[in-house]
């Protein structure tokens, strides 16, 4: 099994996540206009230039937390946080470069789904783990989805649910994990619950609960979180972010990706707060 490289904390990191100020939170640096100053201005110009060539910036190490924080409004970035407040840039972005993670003995995808080469490499080594540690193979239910995929299957929750179920149980088109090619769905079709919260009780669900993150994977939608991300509890959808933010994520206990960055709960989207305003 992987072992993450233990973390080199610089003094600007320190003070940067919430997870690291503790009581003090991000809120705190925030409003002492950190983000505001020259360079990170500096830096996000530097990243549009690299999205705008098509182009993937190297991966920043988290022990500069300035930078990182700067790249989670990127549509091509590891850290970017997509959720209901927060559309993609272009919202019908599509990821330069996708490749389908091979079936073996542990993992299958065998429909050929797509992801970025990075959580697809990590998909692999999760699955043959947790393979041969005798907790199931892999099956991978979804990967990369293109916006106009996800309008089609927006639209058929709706017409299944309802309107007021989809929303907690799929993306709108251009707010979806899924078309940032980072985002995968998995079951165990042996043990059952496919893309069902059930999944999280099964052997392999509570696996993949104690261990995504030594491969750089979050479970996104994690229980009682509904207020803060929008979506019901899904134990099948992991969401690649990388190891060193998984590290720090899973040893503080946090629960999502808005959490970390500081971010406002996202339980609605825009317009319907402000239909509700309206009403």
């Amino acid at each position: 099994m992987r072992n993450p490289t233990p973390l080199k904390r610089s003094p600007i990191f320190i003070f940067g996540p919430p997870l690291i100020l503790g009581t003090l939170g991000l809120g705190l640096v925030l409003q002492s206009g950190m983000f505001a100053s020259p360079e990170h201005t500096i830096i996000a110009q530097q990243v549009e230039a690299f999205q705008a060539q098509n182009l993937t910036p190297p991966t920043p190490e988290m022990t500069d937390y300035l930078y990182p924080r700067s790249t989670i409004d990127f549509a091509n970035q590891q850290y970017v946080v997509v959720n209901k407040h927060r559309e993609l840039h272009p919202i019908d972005y599509a990821p330069a470069i996708l490749v389908a993670a091979p079936s073996s003995e542990s993992l299958d995808n065998s429909r050929e789904l797509l992801l970025t080469p990075a959580t697809a490499t990590a998909l692999v080594e999760m699955a043959k783990d947790m393979y041969e540690q005798g907790y199931g193979k892999l099956f991978v239910n979804s990967a990369y989805r293109t916006y106009e995929y996800q309008v089609e299957l927006f639209e058929s929750k709706t017409g299944q649910y309802g309107l007021a179920e989809a929303l907690i149980r799929s993306a709108k088109a251009g707010h979806s994990e899924h078309q940032t090619g980072l985002a995968v769905d998995v079951s165990v079709p042996d043990q059952g619950c496919a893309i069902m919260q059930c999944f999280g009780d099964t052997k392999a669900g509570q696996w993949i609960a104690d261990n995504a993150w030594r491969y750089g994977f979050i479970i996104r939608y994690e229980k009682d979180t509904t207020v803060i991300t929008g979506y019901t509890y899904e134990p099948w959808h992991l969401r690649y972010v990388g190891i060193e933010l998984t590290e720090i994520y899973s040893q503080n206990g946090i629960q999502t990706l808005e959490e970390f960055w500081g971010l406002p709960a996202a339980e609605f989207y825009l317009e319907e707060m402000t239909e509700s305003t309206i009403d």
